[in-house]
């Protein structure tokens, strides 16, 4: 029966929406009426009011149910089940004061109104905090210390930076925290802190020092994606090989340390993680390697680019098949001075030739490119696996095989590998070596 609760509660996040939008349109509606003097839209207020009281009260008792599924907890759920409920006595209130205006007063109506938006507002925050944090609404916001506070912490270089802090840390909070913190503690369980992670949860400890085999934190998220046990669950992006590495590293080699530096492990996870840490001067180097005379004069030759992100310089550059002209060989060369801030190429039909793609991997920042629909072949694609940024390749329409696969399925990044119109077969050897988390297209 409790699964059934549990089935029926999880259309709360969809049903919401609901009351929201009758009650407000009731509001404004009774606004509009009170300004141009329009008496005969109140019956349309009437009846907006009564729908948004319905489907609070169907609202109120999906949440509740949902709440009795466990990993919603603390006082921002009490919080927002409170207002919930009084968002529900509230609506129907307001309906009933509205529908019978003539026997009380207008300023107790007007006032009635103006509380169910502060109470549905009040309920409309504290859930949105539940599913994505307290610090949800302002985290971002222009004022306070919010922002800076929800930054990674700033390091005078890599020398000082430590494990936990600098690198575990942000991938939890990235890929864990959004069901495992305060207020939605799935499994009783808190990520948000180097204690409360060391605390365990509902089933004991989840990591043990020096002792990853034993360590349920990594035995669920090494498990396959389909498996019942597998975390993040829920359909959430799963940890890369190398996030999985770190936090592997940190446990066995670093004893779960919080005060282990980063400079005492592997120099292949060292390499990965400085590019990520927030360096002094790193940003401001970046953002001045945008140089506005060189995007122009990329623009005038044919390509159409996009500053994807100020903080890192990123840049995504198209090259359309029209403007190409024979020429995409030259034209790559024309990116070579900006190749480490190219962080999304498509050059889909525009000729590109084997030897291009040697140029191209250059590209090291590269996260997605497309070569659908060019010449190219297995004698070229191997240049390819040094992309080590590499999440989506395009290779449709090309001459490729499963045979020249190999090399790219070395690309422990990849996510998504298009490869429609190609020889290639879901049934080749190359689909044993790739990792259950890319995702193959063939578009039978």
């Amino acid at each position: 029966m409790q699964g059934l609760f549990t089935f029926i509660g999880r259309f709360h996040p969809l049903w919401v929406h609901l009351p929201i939008g009758f009650l407000m349109i009731a509001v404004f509606l009774k606004v509009y009426i009170v300004l141009v003097k329009k008496a005969v839209l109140q019956e349309a207020v009437n009846f907006c009011l009564f729908l948004g009281a319905v489907s609070a009260a169907i609202a109120a008792l999906l949440g509740f149910l949902l709440s009795q599924s466990g990993g919603y907890e603390g006082e921002l759920l009490d919080v927002h089940l409170t207002a919930g409920w009084i968002t529900v006595a509230m609506s129907w209130t307001a309906w009933w004061v509205n529908k019978n205006e003539g026997k009380f007063s207008k300023k107790l109506n007007y006032i009635l109104l103006g509380v169910l938006m502060i109470t549905l507002s009040v309920a409309g925050h504290f859930g949105g905090s539940l599913t994505h944090g307290e610090d949800y609404l302002t985290a971002y916001a222009p004022f306070g210390n919010n922002q800076k506070a929800n930054r990674q912490r700033l390091l005078a270089n890599a020398e000082e930076a430590e494990v936990f802090t600098d690198v575990i840390q942000p991938i939890l909070k990235s890929k864990c925290q959004s069901c495992h913190r305060a207020g939605k503690m799935k499994g009783e369980l808190d990520m948000t802190s180097f204690e409360s992670l060391m605390v365990g949860g509902e089933n004991g400890p989840v990591l043990i020092p020096a002792d990853t085999e034993n360590s349920e934190l990594i035995r669920r998220v090494k498990l396959p994606s389909d498996h019942d046990d597998f975390m993040p669950a829920e359909g959430k992006k799963p940890l890369t090989e190398e996030e999985i590495q770190w936090i592997s590293w940190w446990i066995e080699k670093g004893n779960a340390d919080p005060k282990v530096l980063l400079m005492q492990a592997d120099e292949e996870l060292i390499a990965w993680a400085e590019p990520r840490l927030n360096i002094m001067g790193a940003e401001k180097s970046a953002v001045s390697n945008i140089d506005t005379a060189q995007i122009q004069g990329l623009e005038r030759v044919g390509f159409r680019v996009r500053v994807l992100s100020q903080e890192s310089a990123a840049l995504d550059i198209v090259l359309p098949a029209e403007s190409a002209g024979g020429q995409a060989s030259e034209l790559v060369k024309a990116l070579l001075p900006v190749k480490d801030q190219v962080y999304w190429l498509t050059l889909a039909g525009v000729g590109i030739q084997d030897s291009d793609l040697t140029l191209i991997s250059q590209f090291k920042n590269l996260q997605r490119l497309r070569l659908e629909n060019n010449p190219i072949t297995d004698r070229g694609i191997s240049s390819l696996k040094s992309l080590t940024n590499l999440e989506v390749l395009n290779l449709n329409g090309t001459k490729i095989s499963g045979a020249g696969l190999g090399p790219i399925a070395e690309i422990k990044t990849l996510r998504s590998l298009y490869l429609w119109n190609t020889s290639v077969n879901s049934q080749e050897d190359w689909v044993k070596k790739m990792s259950s988390a890319v995702k193959v297209v063939f578009g039978e």
